[in-house]
């Protein structure tokens, strides 16, 4: 009986270990928000892979604050990940990462996350945000960036307990 119950707790604990690919991914997802509160441009642009769509939407709720504002304001837009690096030149932003899910096989993998972006020590927006990665030579690398935002100014950010209620 002791031996059964062992061999359950052993393969329970297994079950949640993180795997060598998990591990590496939140890696990439550490450099890369470490890059964007140090600047560091080089090692930022070695986290992707070409080509690498970069899209963003306002939720409902922001973007009806957003057209009382401005009728013409864009609902989505579409950026470029070498663009995005070059405005934190004045070491003031920081983009933090929580409720990460990671699901991988070895080759591509997705990241799913809440983020919340800072500016000057203020969180200016928040979202959800979902990355796709593919294992090239032994190396994680981001291929595409998709993120939901609501802004600060319309609607503070839930706590993760919250936020990871269902």
């Amino acid at each position: 009986m002791k031996k059964l119950l062992l061999l359950i707790l052993l393969s329970f604990n297994f079950s949640f270990a993180q795997t060598k690919d998990e591990a590496e991914i939140r890696k990439v997802m550490d450099d890369f928000m470490g890059c964007i509160k140090s600047g560091d441009e080089t090692k930022y642009l070695s986290l992707f892979q070409e080509p690498v769509l970069w899209t963003g939407i306002y939720k409902e709720r922001t973007q009806a604050k957003r057209f009382e504002e401005n009728p013409k304001a864009e609902h989505y837009f579409s950026d470029n990940y070498k663009t995005f690096i070059k405005g934190f030149k004045d070491y003031k932003s920081e983009e933090k990462f929580d409720n990460i899910k990671i699901v991988e096989d070895g080759a591509v993998a997705s990241a799913n996350f809440d983020y919340s972006f800072w500016y000057d020590g203020k969180m200016e927006n928040w979202g959800k945000e979902i990355w796709t990665l593919m294992k090239i030579n032994g190396v994680w690398k981001i291929t595409s960036v998709t993120f939901s935002m609501d802004l600060t100014k319309y609607f503070p950010q839930p706590s993760l307990n919250e936020r990871t209620k269902k």
